[in-house]
């Protein structure tokens, strides 16, 4: 299905909410403002926020912040945050497709998820969800995503996902005294389609 830069800025528009994307285990959903505690959790724990460009939250309100700018982006047409959400609609973790680009039919994608749920398939069920969504039906050609090379595990799903690593950003962020650079990858929505 082909779709123009026109087409997608449509589609954006027209969202009245978050999609709902739901998997086998897992939904994507808007995030809520009960989410506020699990956020803090899942953005407060060290070993999520490990490579990430900040440290981890140390205040309730600052997850708060971020389900404020969850809503703003959203409303702006910037970026969507979804919700990882289980069975039990318990927030677990978050996916996130940011620099939502029409003009170019990209976007970045970035996650997060609960440590309580590593090493089950859960992230990559939850990305699916997105990129399906993001190549299918709202049409973007192409999807990057940027991780610290030491982040062994994101690279090795994001290999799975079918992203290819493209190249090497020197010293890209700071998080708090430590530099660190910052692995490229992209994956094409003819690749998406072509490998599903």
């Amino acid at each position: 299905m082909s779709h123009s830069s026109q087409s997608i800025a449509a589609a954006l528009s027209a969202l009245d909410g978050w999609p709902l994307l739901q998997g086998p285990r897992v939904r994507l959903r808007g995030p809520r403002d009960a989410d506020v505690e699990a956020f803090f959790e899942l953005f407060g724990d060290p070993r999520v926020m490990r490579y990430w460009s900040r440290p981890p939250l140390t205040e309730r309100a600052e997850a708060e912040q971020l389900l404020t700018r969850c809503h703003d982006e959203f409303a702006a047409r910037t970026a969507l945050e979804w919700i990882i959400a289980d069975e039990n609609d318990r927030a677990i973790g978050s996916c996130k497709l940011f620099r939502l680009n029409p003009t170019h039919r990209r976007a970045e994608l970035g996650y997060a998820l609960h440590p309580d749920h590593w090493g089950r398939g859960v992230a990559r069920e939850a990305n699916t969800l997105a990129l399906d969504w993001a190549f299918g039906t709202l049409g973007l050609h192409r999807v990057d995503a940027g991780i610290d090379p030491d982040n062994t595990a994101s690279r090795a799903l994001l290999h799975r996902l079918g992203f290819v690593t493209e190249g090497r950003q020197r010293e890209s962020f700071f998080v708090e005294d430590r530099v660190t650079d910052s692995e490229l990858l992209g994956l094409l929505g003819s690749d998406w389609r072509r490998d599903r």
